[in-house]
Formats: structure tokens, sequence, C-alpha cells
């Protein structure tokens, strides 16, 4: 559900559980007329689902989504529009934890919302499976990027497309007969003959000429038509098309951190999450600071450089949860499991990440995020850099107390490649509903604490 649709879905979800406040409360209360502060709560029921809807995949349903995506997506949101609910009401009102008023509708308007979306799914897949709705192709080109083209279209019925044939110049071996029409000249009269929706053009960018042509061809017909770039096995899934004046450039790497008021909520998030922890955690970080103090020789804090956005150099700020040693040391040994320098009560710390809330200094002065790729010690960044494709790429947004590598469980004595995998995924679809997702995964997925050492 795309567009116009998501705007329908946005809709249906909000009669969905107004239906249930309705139904419920008339069940429970055996009356119809919903009290004032009941119609204020469901007002602002409507802002928090419009909040997590326009910074979340929640009206992002198509074709092509995956169902285990779809249920994540619904269950964090809801759980989230439950959280903020439940604090509204404890705020302002007196909130009993066993309140069906206030939990059936969510719970049932979790279930039915969900069971709409599966049902929409298993349906527009049915019908793209058995050929309803699909669009009839004209493929033009012969080289590795039609074949990658055909492959692709033939394994994924989702993407509602059928081949009706192939024009090229040059030989192909194609997986189904009858699918080669012929050579290029006979372009206008195939486009006549044959009811084609859609022409994919994958032929290099050096017959240039050749490619005008087919385009005017199909503006003077009206038939639709898109352009696989052969170089499109060395750019990203997603790029953005911008301009150099007048001149359309492709920017290979979707950035939504690149924009400034994204930059600005994201800053927001840090500064209010930041404060409220020091503030709310302050009793707990003193009772750690005088552990960490009794039971070890040292600092309390441990204070080291690390590389963070823009390749810029910070000091990150944390509980010390190993035996002092020289900075050689500590700057290029990697932590091991049952690594001998981790003191007892480090053990802990580290085990259940209470050795890194000091770090939310580091985020209030600005020098890391909330959330974010984890930042590295020069020596690692060095190195990595040469295994790992694009893994200074990371560097482009600031580094954070937690990421979408660690909600996932790649932390640790872990691959850093699939680290690295998650970070870059996270650059290129950054919005403040995932900053939210990775924050919920970080504490209640069970993958993000098992690799803790």
């Amino acid at each position: 559900m795309e567009n116009g649709n998501s705007r329908s879905l946005f809709i249906i979800d909000l009669i969905i559980m107004f239906a249930f406040f309705f139904a419920v409360f008339n069940h429970y209360q055996g009356a119809t007329m919903v009290p004032l502060r009941g119609n204020i709560l469901m007002g602002i029921i409507v802002i928090y689902w419009f909040l997590i809807s326009v910074n979340s995949d929640i009206l992002r349903i198509n074709r092509l989504s995956n169902t285990i995506t779809v249920l994540k997506n619904i269950l964090i949101a809801y759980s989230v529009l439950s959280t903020s609910t439940i604090a509204t009401v404890a705020i302002f009102d007196e909130f009993r934890p066993n309140d069906k008023l206030l939990l059936y509708p969510l719970l049932f308007g979790a279930i039915a919302s969900t069971v709409l979306r599966l049902f929409y799914l298993i349906v527009i897949k049915r019908i793209l499976k058995y050929g309803y709705r699909q669009k009839s192709v004209l493929l033009i080109g012969g080289g590795h990027s039609a074949r990658q083209v055909i492959a692709k279209i033939l394994s994924t019925p989702e993407l509602g497309l059928r081949i009706r044939g192939v024009l090229s110049d040059s030989h192909l071996d194609l997986p189904l007969e009858g699918l080669y029409l012929g050579r290029l000249e006979q372009f206008p009269d195939v486009l006549r003959n044959l009811h084609i929706d859609e022409v994919i053009i994958a032929k290099p960018l050096s017959e240039a000429q050749a490619i005008r042509r087919i385009v005017e061809q199909c503006e003077e017909e009206g038939v639709r038509f898109c352009i696989v770039p052969d170089f499109f096995n060395i750019v990203p899934k997603w790029t953005v098309l911008n301009s150099l004046g007048d001149i359309p450039v492709i920017a290979v790497r979707n950035e939504p951190l690149s924009i400034f008021s994204n930059r600005m909520i994201k800053r927001s998030f840090d500064v209010v999450v930041s404060s409220a922890g020091l503030l709310i955690l302050s009793p707990i970080l003193l009772v750690i600071a005088l552990a960490v103090k009794i039971t070890s020789p040292g600092p309390v804090l441990f204070m080291q450089k690390r590389i963070g956005n823009n390749n810029a150099e910070f000091t990150l700020v944390k509980f010390r949860s190993m035996i002092v040693q020289s900075r050689l040391d500590s700057d290029t040994l990697w932590t091991i499991p049952d690594d001998k320098r981790v003191t007892p009560v480090g053990k802990i710390l580290r085990q259940t990440n209470l050795d890194e809330l000091p770090q939310l200094w580091n985020v209030l002065v600005g020098d890391m995020s909330i959330v974010g790729p984890r930042p590295e010690r020069e020596h690692f960044v060095e190195k990595f850099s040469l295994e790992i494709p694009n893994y200074r790429i990371r560097h482009r947004v600031k580094s954070g107390i937690t990421g979408l590598a660690q909600a996932n469980g790649w932390r640790g004595d872990t691959s850093i490649q699939r680290r690295v995998e998650n970070d870059l995924y996270y650059l290129e679809n950054w919005s403040l509903w995932l900053d939210l997702k990775i924050v919920f995964l970080t504490f209640f997925n069970r993958e993000a604490w098992k690799n803790a050492i």
C-alpha cells in the first residue's frame, strides 16, 4: 500500500482502534456516550499514531513486503503506542494495570491491524502469482544487465511483471523459448503489434544514440519505459537523483541524515533522552561508581580516544570494567570471551551494558548519538578499513551508544563484516522510527544480549 493507499491504511487503523475503544467502553460501562476526557485521549492517540506512522514503515506495505518484517513493524508500533498512551494516562490520571478500557482496545487493535496487513499480503501475492494485473514488459538489450533483469523477473512473480519478449542485435541465451523477438530495428513494429505496458532498456550507456531513439519512440507511442544503467552493480540498491545546476547527477548512496531537518530531529531526540537519562539514572550511576572504586584499584571512569563522525577523534567515557593497563594494550588488544583483564564487577557491567551509561554525557555534548554505529579505536579502524570494503562509510553518521548491529546481536567477538552491513543499512535508511525501533530491540531482543563479553 503506497501513496494514497498509505493514507487509507492510516485511516483504517484509526477506525479499528476507535471501534474497539467504543465497543469495550460500551461493554463495561453500559453507556454509548464517551466522557470528554476519553475523547481527548483518543485525539492524543491520533497524534501518537500519526507520529509513529510518518517515522516508520508501518504504512509502507506492498507486494514485495516481507511477512516477518511486517509483523515486527506492527508489534513495535503498537508497543510504542501502548507505552505512550499508558504514560499519558498515568501522568494526567490514575492508571490501573488491569484497566480493561485501555488495554483491551490496544490489544484488539494490534491483532486486527496485523490480520488486515497479512490478508492484504496474501491476497495481492496470490493475485500476482496467477498472472492477474501483471504488466507486459518488453526488454531491450542482450548483455549481462539484460540477463540479470530476466532472471529477476522470472524468479520474483511478486514484481507483477511478465516478459513479453526481448529485442537485441546480439546473441542472447534465453531461459524460455519464444522470448527472442528480433533485432532493434523491429522495435516500432513490436510496440504497435503487441500490447506492451512497459519497456525496460538494458543497454550499455556507450550506445547512447540507440537508447535515445528507443526513448523517443516510447514517448511517441505513449509507452512507459525505464533504463537499467550498466553500472548498477557498483552502486547500492537505493540511489538519489540530485542536480548540479541543470545537470542531473546520481548520488550513489541515500543518506537521510545529510538533510538538515533530519539532523535536527535526531539531535533533539539525543538531547532529550541523554539529559533525562543522566538525571533519572544518577542514583544508579553513583552506585556503579562506588562498586567500581571499592572492588578494583584505579579510576572509576575509563576514557579512550575513538574515531567518530567524519573520521574525527573524540574521547569516549565509560565505567572502567577492566584492570588498569597500558595505553598500548588498551588501544590495540581485542576483547575476547573470558578475557582475563575484565574485573568481576566489570563482567557484570559489560553483560548488562551498564558500563556504557556514562556515554550519555558524550551524547549530550554532541560527540555521540543515542543510536548509531559503535565507535572503534584508531588501530582497529585502520585494520578493518584494509580488510572490509566500505568500512569507513559508517563514519558518515555520529557513533552511537547502541546501533542496529548491536540490536541484532553483532557485538563482542562477532563478525565485523555483518556489523558494517548493519551500519550501512542504518546510514541509508535512517528515520526517527528506526532509532526508536533499535532502542526497543536493544532492550527486548534476546539476540542483543547473547554476545555481551
